[in-house]
């Protein structure tokens, strides 16, 4: 399964809830349930976002703290190497979407989770788009 750099922002400045859930399991020690897939672009997302003042004023966390989460996760999820953006298909409306959905394609994965509205909406997916809600009632029922 591929996730989108905002699910990783919400499951950081919510702890709680099913984004929280996924990235939680990823970040376990546990044995996995499912692989977690996504292009670099994740990372860099993820660590933009969380340095904004105003979200890590609210989470409370210094950018060493930041740092030292998006290592964990990059440690924790497979990256999927892309080629240069220029070689990237058009799946979305949004081109800031289109390396999660062509990392879903490369990795084989069976589900793109995300909560974008330009993900989910795609006309024809190469793979199928879940909210995280869609994906955590999937994997509560033993269905992946």
């Amino acid at each position: 399964m591929v996730v989108d750099a905002t699910e990783g922002v919400s499951a950081v400045l919510s702890g709680k809830g099913n984004p929280a859930r996924v990235l939680d399991h990823a970040l376990g020690d546990g044995p996995r349930d499912f692989d977690l897939y996504a292009p670099s672009q994740l990372f860099t997302k993820l660590q933009e976002v969380l340095v904004r003042p105003k979200i890590s004023r609210r989470l409370g966390w210094n950018s060493g703290e930041i740092e030292v989460y998006t290592r964990r996760l990059r440690l924790a999820v497979e990256e999927v190497p892309l080629e240069d953006d220029a070689r990237i298909p058009q799946y979305t409306s949004d081109p800031e979407d289109d390396p999660y959905a062509h990392a879903a394609v490369l990795a084989r994965a069976a589900y793109l989770v995300s909560g974008d509205e330009d993900i989910l909406g795609m006309k024809d997916p190469p793979v199928s788009p879940v909210t995280p809600a869609q994906f955590v009632k999937l994997w509560d029922s033993n269905l992946l």
